[in-house]
């Protein structure tokens, strides 16, 4: 009898062995699994951007002529208002010059944006392209010429926002409006229209500070907006981009 019962032992001691390996084997697996999991759920998260350089492009509206300092400049004022609403440090830099065309500056400043790895940019022309209108062949340059700034910029998977021109001739001005709106939609980037801050009320381009309207006092019936013009600006700029801002700037993948 206790031969047989010796034998029962024996042979259930490889079973119950095997059990215990099984179950913690299991649980082991299961564990490195589950750690696992995390492992590439936490590392699949998006990580915020902690700081952004902004570059933009433009003429004499870019470089703020006309406005008391530097912090009232449109572009100053977008960079105070994507920081306060984003948490992110903006880093301004750029390429800007009173009477520039994208003819001319638009297209050779683009290299050197391109060294300034930008991850926003404004593009800011035709209010000074316009004045070179004469007929349909004037737009179809423009076209081509902004065509070419923005592909390049798109290579580098820059975020990019078009501005429409600023207090020129009313029809001639909406010529140009439609060709940035239609490279806008060809492109697929948002466009700010600021189209209807000078059109609609004058107390975004008079009355100038006049210190330092004086400084500039060789410019007549000057053509620039003020500081409440620049704040305009600066505003619907940051609705345009707004809705695209968090999925395609901030956050990395």
């Amino acid at each position: 009898m206790k031969k047989v019962t010796y034998l029962l032992i024996g042979a259930l001691i490889p079973t119950i062995l095997f059990s215990i390996y099984y179950f913690f084997s299991s649980n082991s697996s299961e564990t490195k699994k589950i750690k696992t999991e995390e492992t590439l759920t936490s590392s699949s998260l998006p990580k915020k951007i902690d700081k952004i350089t902004y570059s933009p492009m433009g003429d004499s509206i870019s470089a703020g002529l006309i406005v008391q300092n530097e912090e009232q400049r449109f572009t100053n004022i977008l960079a105070n208002l994507i920081e306060d609403s984003y948490d992110v440090q903006v880093e301004q830099k750029g390429v800007f010059k009173p009477g520039a065309r994208a003819s001319n500056l638009g297209i050779s400043s683009i290299e050197d944006i391109k060294k300034q790895k930008p991850n926003i940019v404004t593009v800011e022309y035709g209010t000074n392209d316009l004045l070179d209108y004469k007929n349909e062949e004037s737009l179809k340059q423009f076209e081509a010429n902004l065509s070419y700034i923005i592909s390049e910029l798109q290579e580098q998977k820059i975020f990019i926002v078009l501005i429409t021109t600023w207090n020129r001739d009313l029809n001639v001005s909406q010529l140009y409006d439609d060709v940035i709106f239609k490279i806008g939609s060809k492109y697929d980037i948002p466009v700010a229209n600021i189209r209807g801050i000078w059109t609609t009320t004058k107390d975004t381009i008079d009355p100038k500070s006049s210190d330092n309207f004086l400084k500039n006092k060789n410019i007549k019936n000057d053509m620039h907006p003020n500081e409440k013009g620049h704040e305009e600006i600066a505003k619907r700029i940051f609705q345009s981009i707004e809705p695209r801002l968090s999925s395609s700037l901030l956050f990395l993948d």
